[in-house]
């Protein structure tokens, strides 16, 4: 009896958790769909929420902070640096995969990445607009099958996004799953 008790405390703790990551990240979700574009000029800037960025910042500075903690601990011991490789694939993988800015011009769509040129597609090469349904993640399609605009749902304004490929675009078939 006490082992079940046990494995059900545990269980709704785990359940619990899963329950308030949830509700914190649709909150995330829900004030990137409140916010809207900085603008520049002409251009729209669609960044990611404030605290996506907190966030993402946080996790690698804990992230850094463990490495260290297992440097100091592998130096002492004397054991094998290797065991750093984890943290550092983890921190690297994290800072690919964040959520990066998304800008809207005159001349078309263009996102910033780190190592490669922006990716970018002018208002006449867009061939389609897809809807994520796992991720929620919106992505341009270009016609000449070159790079994709990956829209998360984590940048704001994704409606003004939508709105502004529209009017730019008059034949782009714009995916209605998403609900903004």
């Amino acid at each position: 009896m006490r082992e079940l008790l046990g494995t059900v405390l545990v269980l709704s703790i785990w359940v619990g958790f899963y329950v308030c990551v949830r509700a914190f990240f649709s909150s995330i979700r829900r004030s990137a769909l409140r916010q809207q574009p900085r603008q520049d000029g002409v251009a729209l800037e669609f960044f990611p929420t404030a605290r996506m960025q907190t966030l993402v910042r946080l996790v690698l500075v804990l992230l850094a902070a463990f490495g260290v903690l297992v440097s100091v601990a592998m130096r002492k011991e004397g054991g094998s640096f290797y065991a750093l490789l984890g943290p550092a694939t983890v921190f690297l993988l994290i800072s690919l995969v964040r959520p990066v800015s998304v800008v809207v011009d005159d001349h078309g769509i263009r996102q910033r990445r780190w190592f490669l040129h922006d990716k970018e597609i002018k208002w006449g090469d867009i061939a389609s607009v897809a809807y994520g349904t796992n991720t929620g993640t919106t992505y341009v399609l270009s016609k000449n099958r070159g790079p994709k605009i990956r829209f998360s749902v984590f940048l704001v304004g994704r409606a003004r996004f939508k709105d502004e490929i529209r009017a730019h675009t008059r034949d782009v078939d714009i995916s209605s799953e998403d609900n903004d």
